[in-house]
């Protein structure tokens, strides 16, 4: 664990915001009056603090939100409110929309200090999560039990990637021998004292509070232990292998997070074995050999074995002494191949992911086991190195040996460089030409991807893993398999991602403020609606990248099919077809973004007449409107369209996808999210030395209606035409520490109906809430992981956790801020240190 010194002043709680409650107070009740042109509001506070002024009917329903912002701010407070802490407002007797109101029984409120208190957590669930599969990786083991029978589980929330960082946002979650889930070790919680916090770097806080320094953009990552784990324990540690770095990390189970990192082929070895093949590692029992298998120095392409580094051949295994500091694997055992040219037979590369020497294992008197996928047979080695038996077994992927009875549980799938086949599960006993399939199992899917063995109890038991469909629904399965003697049997299937209904990846979100519906998006795919109030929902029965929610709670989709690109559809709020008079369908115009970590967005939004605000692009984007008839709005600016249609119009230009996120405010301005920072910004105090900051943290730029432009190089902004205001401070923009430079992390901010911004940020875990002018009303939330729930639960504090919010969607009761990594999201409640309602005349 390593320490950084980390003090940011306004970081003061869970929620901290301008002033306390007891001095936000009105001097007197509010004055009103009825003028020519409307009614006169008057009021003071009795020092700085954030305000709020709307005007209610009869119902109590805001018709007009007429005014929010700081007063006494480090900024003259937004318009209609001036500075100082005496105000006089005007309200012309219109609604939100201009529109005259009729009746003259309206109240005006005044509140002032806004607070948020824990409320909800809404869509999430321990039992979710993907397992054994990496983008473009062959299936790696995620599976071990203890001395006890408890499973422990590596999976992760995601929607893939391109690249191989070897950084990926692994949790690892207990469960009990029947599959019920106990806890999360992995990521920490925040109770974790400092000291045990292994693997980690901690930004230091004035309080004290656990805070993780994130290690990429792309995902929350906050350590790199490895992407695989060894199927059995070691001395009641759980090993990862960390196949980029060469490298075994052995993380104690005893509480105190103990962490040895021992490397397996230092720099100068100078090991030929490309990322994407993943080491394959047992251990003996007694822990002070480890056995290494799929090391060659195959090449992306292989057609021949000439093609094989030949100092790093395929099918050998090496032997490595533990006990001894800096010691180096050494050859222990070569398959013997055949002749290629007389028997041709698979060559490795980078889309099978394979080579001869597969899985391993060892038994209980320490003699090696390993897969011979060329052969079509398991070997079995002696610790010395001596050949003892070969028994046939066809595609021999992975192998676990009972340690009570020496039988072998063998994986076979066919090696491929398209698909994955199914697997077949074989119990074999004996060995070599004596050896018998006592059983066989088929399995589906990618099942066996990730594998244990459970002998605690009076059977066998073991525990299977991967990627399926089921039920038209494709997501990782945990498969529990009995060995009943001459039969293995399916006890249960039914333990991870066994609620339909519960978010599986927190990409985007929306909010029907109306009627208090958080619309969820995955990020090319599902897209889930929950009831804000009751936490009830799920699932859509449509898939689109993105969401916007237009007038009376109209859904606008990006897409129809959940791809990057597509028209743009628009259903009512019961999800019924709402035809466009252009084209005379429910779907118009065209849009296009990329593809990458899920599918990016750049910004998607409708404002409160019905019109359409697009991002348009890849690296090189810019913003277009669609009326509410699904045409193009006219703007000055004309830029050739991509589709050779001639010149189309845009309000905003020059813009990078190096950030994303779009919102349109009532009076027609666009907020426009781009990473980095403007010259001469200031950082929060003690940022400075934070990589993730500098590095992932971007700027909401303000443009009027009529728009703007931006000027970037490199895909960096550099100046910007036409803004009125910024607010620095909303992140993770992704390219830092993202496989292969990945610009697909998009966070999404929001803007209220009093014009007051909502800026996640996931490297400070906390959401902004900021006025127009952009002072800071409040900030809230604190790291967590999935355990912290609230009070009473397994983790009780912070009283806000979040764990990477990467949205935030604002309504006037509440905020639902999207935590992509607890794939959930958490409702917070608005309250005020004071409030007045008075009839107006």
């Amino acid at each position: 664990m390593t320490r950084i010194w980390f003090a940011w002043l306004l970081v003061l709680g869970t929620s901290a915001s301008l002033v306390s409650a007891k001095e936000a107070t009105f001097v007197s009740s509010p004055k009103v009056a009825r003028e020519a042109a409307g009614v006169r509001i008057a009021f003071e506070v009795s020092a700085a603090t954030d305000v709020e002024v709307a005007i209610l009917d009869r119902k109590s329903k805001v018709v007009r939100h007429l005014a929010a912002g700081v007063l006494g701010g480090k900024n003259p407070p937004p318009v209609p409110l001036q500075p100082g802490l005496q105000q006089s407002l005007l309200w012309d007797g219109k609604d939100d929309d201009g529109r005259p109101v009729e009746g003259n029984d309206f109240q005006v409120r005044l509140r002032a200090g806004m607070r948020v208190s824990f409320g909800k957590l809404i869509g999430g669930s321990p039992y979710t999560g993907s397992v054994s599969m990496m983008p473009y990786r062959a299936p790696v083991n995620g599976l071990v039990t203890d001395e006890q029978g408890n499973l422990l589980v590596l999976l992760m929330s995601d929607v893939g990637s391109h690249g191989n960082s070897g950084r990926w946002p692994w949790q690892l979650r207990k469960f009990d021998s029947a599959g019920n889930y106990q806890r999360t070790l992995l990521p920490y919680p925040p109770s974790t004292k400092p000291a045990q916090a292994s693997g980690y770097t901690l930004l230091q806080t004035d309080d004290q509070r656990f805070l993780p320094a994130n290690q990429s953009s792309l995902y929350p990552v906050f350590s790199s232990l490895g992407n695989e784990i060894v199927p059995r324990l070691s001395a009641g540690r759980v090993v990862f292998v960390r196949t980029e770095s060469r490298e075994l990390n052995f993380l104690s189970l005893d509480g105190s997070n103990g962490l040895q990192t021992i490397k397996m082929w230092p720099a100068s070895s100078k090991l030929n074995c490309p990322n994407w093949l993943d080491i394959q590692v047992a251990l003996a029992p007694d822990g002070k050999t480890a056995y290494y298998s799929n090391v060659a120095g195959v090449p992306y392409d292989g057609r021949k074995p000439e093609d094989i580094d030949s100092a790093w051949p395929q099918g050998r295994i090496y032997r490595q002494d533990l006990t001894t500091a800096g010691s180096v694997p050494t050859p222990l055992f070569d398959l013997q191949l055949p002749d290629w040219r007389q028997n041709p037979y698979w060559m490795p590369s980078a889309w099978d992911k394979k080579s001869a020497a597969a899985g391993i294992d060892t038994d209980a008197q320490g003699n090696v086991v390993v897969c011979d996928l060329v052969n079509q047979q398991v070997v079995e080695i002696s610790p010395l190195g001596k050949l003892l038996s070969q028994t046939p077994v066809a595609w021999p992927d992975k192998v676990l040996v009972s340690r009570k009875s020496g039988d072998l549980y063998v994986l076979s799938r066919k090696v491929s460089r398209g698909s994955l086949p199914p697997a077949t599960l074989s119990k074999i006993t004996g060995r070599g030409a004596a050896a018998k399939v006592v059983a066989t199992l088929e399995l589906d899917g990618i099942v066996g991807g990730g594998y244990t063995l459970d002998e605690t109890g009076s059977a066998p038991v073991l525990w299977l893993a991967g990627p399926r469909t089921q039920s038209g629904r494709e997501s990782s399965a945990l498969v529990r398999v009995e060995d009943q003697g001459s039969k293995l049997t399916i006890a249960g299937d039914q333990y991870l991602n066994r609620d339909p209904k519960a978010i599986t990846f927190v990409s985007y979100t929306d909010i029907d403020r109306e009627q208090e519906l958080i619309y969820v998006t995955r990020s090319g795919g599902t897209v889930w609606r929950f009831d804000g109030i009751t936490g009830e929902g799920g699932p859509l029965p449509f898939r689109a990248a993105d969401v916007a929610i237009g007038p009376r709670g109209d859904v606008f989709t990006l897409g129809t099919v959940g791809s990057f690109e597509g028209p743009i559809a628009r259903y009512t709020r019961e999800l019924k077809p709402v035809t466009a008079v252009s084209t005379e369908a429910n779907t118009f115009g065209y849009v296009s973004n990329r593809a990458g970590r899920g599918i990016s967005i750049c910004g998607f939004d409708v404002d409160s007449q019905g019109r359409v605000y697009a991002t348009f692009g890849s690296n090189e984007c810019h913003v277009r409107v669609f009326d509410p008839q699904g045409e193009l709005v006219d703007f000055p600016r004309k830029i050739a369209d991509v589709r050779g249609k001639g010149d189309i119009p845009v309000a905003i230009s020059g813009v990078t996808g190096f950030g994303g996120s779009l919102r349109v405010d009532r009076a027609g301005n666009m907020y426009l999210l781009q990473g980095g920072f403007p010259p001469k910004t200031t950082l929060p105090m003690g940022f400075a030395a934070d990589e993730a900051y500098q590095n992932a943290v971007g700027t909401i730029y303000k443009f009027p209606p009529s728009g703007g432009e931006i000027d970037s190089s490199n895909n960096k902004v550099k100046s910007v035409h036409g803004a009125v205001t910024q607010y620095v401070g909303c992140g993770a923009v992704s390219q830092w520490r993202a496989a292969g430079s990945c610009v697909c992390t998009k966070p999404r901010f929001d803007v209220d109906d009093f014009g007051r911004l909502y800026i996640p940020n996931s490297i400070t875990f906390s959401v902004s809430v900021r006025d127009n002018a952009d002072n800071e009303i409040l900030h809230c939330g604190e790291y967590g992981n999935i355990d912290c729930q609230g009070s009473g639960s397994l983790e009780p504090q912070p009283s806000i956790p979040l764990g990477w919010p990467v949205t935030a969607s604002a309504s006037d009761k509440y905020v639902y801020i999207g935590d992509c990594l607890n794939h959930r999201v958490v409702r917070v409640d608005k309250q005020y240190a004071a409030e007045n309602i008075v009839k107006l005349p």
